[in-house]
């Protein structure tokens, strides 16, 4: 079985933790990736909201997918060379009780926290509503907002 990897450098900005689940869920439903999408949502949005807070004045984040072995593995990257607390919660939910496996490591003089899922229980794997053209072209509208310095990329 073949290896579909992505890496996607984030601007560090209010809309970092929404732009990663939105990439994060898009990537998944492209793979068909055999994930829970709420699981996925919830363990995307802690593990960046934690390295965000983390990174503090770091000017961007390394949002890192890969999917083998119907394992999803998610990663976010800092370079801070401070060593994050992996706490291990996620909204008072214990991450082994979502996520395959979890933990953090070094990552280029800074640190990556990750979680792997495998596959969701029959009747929870990812669907997309929307078409993946659609979600592409929503995602780019709003990493180019970010990047021009749009304080609200939703806004045409």
């Amino acid at each position: 079985m073949s290896t579909l990897t992505a890496t996607v450098d984030l601007p560090t900005t209010t809309f970092t933790v929404r732009d990663a689940r939105t990439i994060t869920l898009a990537l998944a439903t492209a793979w068909s990736a055999p994930a829970a999408v709420e699981d996925l949502a919830v363990l995307v949005d802690d593990l960046t909201s934690d390295v965000v807070a983390h990174a503090g004045n770091e000017t961007s984040l390394v949002l890192e997918l890969s999917l083998a072995d119907e394992v999803l593995r998610v990663g976010i990257a800092d370079g801070s060379a401070v060593r994050p607390v992996a706490r291990g919660e996620t909204h008072g939910l214990p991450h082994a009780a979502l996520a395959r496996g979890w933990g953090e490591e070094p990552y280029r003089g800074g640190h990556r926290i990750w979680f792997e899922l495998g596959p969701a229980p029959e009747g929870q794997v990812l669907e997309s509503p929307v078409p993946a053209a659609e979600v592409w072209r929503s995602l780019e509208q709003a990493l180019g907002a970010i990047r021009s310095g749009d304080d609200d990329p939703t806004e045409p």
